[in-house]
C-alpha cells in the first residue's frame, strides 16, 4: 500500500507540475503576441523539462524559464518562422499541385510527399535539437534532419505518440487548457533523449556537438 500511495502521489505531482508549465508557457507565448512568443515559449519549455529530467537538484522554475525565453529569442524565433512558412508552403503548393494535369500530380505529389516526411522529421527533432545541441542554426536543421532520419523508429513513435495525444484532447477537450503543449513536449523529450544518449554513448571516445550543449 506504500509502494501504490507513493506512486499514485509522484503521478500526481507530474500532472501538477506539467500543468504548471503549459501555465507559464501560454503566459509567455501570450507575453510576445502569441506569433513571436510560441516558439521562444516552446523552446524554454523544451529546455527546463531537460534540465528537470537530466537533474535532480529543483530549481525556479519561473527565473529559469524567463532567463531561457530570453536567451533563445531570437533563434527560437527564427526556427518557429522556418516551422510556420514551411508548412504554409507544403499546403500551398498542395493545393497548387491539385489544379495541375495527372501526371503532374503523380509526379509532382511524390515528391510533395517526400519534402513533406523530410519537413516533418525537421520539425519534431527541432526544439530537441536547439535545447540540447549549441550549434548553429543551420546545424540545428542538418542534425535534425540527420538523427530523425538515422532513428526512423524513435521519429515513427514520435509521429504514432502525438496523432495519438490529438485524438485524446480531441476525446477529452478539457484537458487541452492544462496540458496542450507541456504533455506532447514532455513525450517528445523523453524519446529524443533516449536517442541523443544513444548518439552520445556511439561517440563518447570522439569529439561530438554534445560536448558543446547549453547550460541552462
Amino acid at each position: 500500500m506504500r509502494k501504490f500511495s507513493t506512486g499514485f502521489y509522484e503521478f500526481f505531482e507530474k500532472l501538477m507540475n506539467l500543468a504548471i508549465w503549459n501555465t507559464i508557457w501560454v503566459l509567455f507565448t501570450v507575453l510576445g503576441l502569441g506569433i513571436f512568443g510560441w516558439a521562444p515559449a516552446t523552446a524554454a519549455l523544451f529546455a527546463v523539462l531537460r534540465k528537470e529530467k537530466m537533474e535532480a537538484a529543483d530549481f525556479p522554475k519561473l527565473k529559469t524559464f524567463f532567463s531561457i525565453y530570453k536567451s533563445e529569442f531570437v533563434r527560437a524565433n527564427i526556427v518557429g518562422f522556418f516551422i510556420l512558412f514551411g508548412g504554409l508552403s507544403l499546403m500551398f503548393s498542395f493545393y497548387t499541385l491539385l489544379a495541375a494535369d495527372l501526371w503532374i500530380r503523380i509526379s509532382g505529389g511524390a515528391f510533395l510527399f517526400i519534402i513533406f516526411v523530410l519537413y516533418l522529421i525537421v520539425a519534431m527533432y527541432i526544439f530537441p535539437v536547439l535545447t540540447h545541441y549549441k550549434t548553429s542554426l543551420k546545424e540545428h536543421i542538418r542534425y535534425s534532419l540527420m538523427i530523425g532520419l538515422a532513428y526512423l523508429p524513435h521519429s515513427f513513435l514520435i509521429g504514432i505518440t502525438l496523432i495519438m495525444i490529438g485524438y485524446l484532447y480531441q476525446a477529452f477537450p478539457g484537458i487541452i487548457l492544462f496540458y496542450f503543449m507541456s504533455f506532447p513536449a514532455s513525450v517528445v523529450l523523453i524519446i529524443t533523449l533516449k536517442v541523443f544518449e544513444t548518439i552520445e554513448e556511439k561517440n563518447k571516445d570522439s569529439l561530438t556537438i554534445s560536448e558543446a550543449a547549453p547550460s541552462y
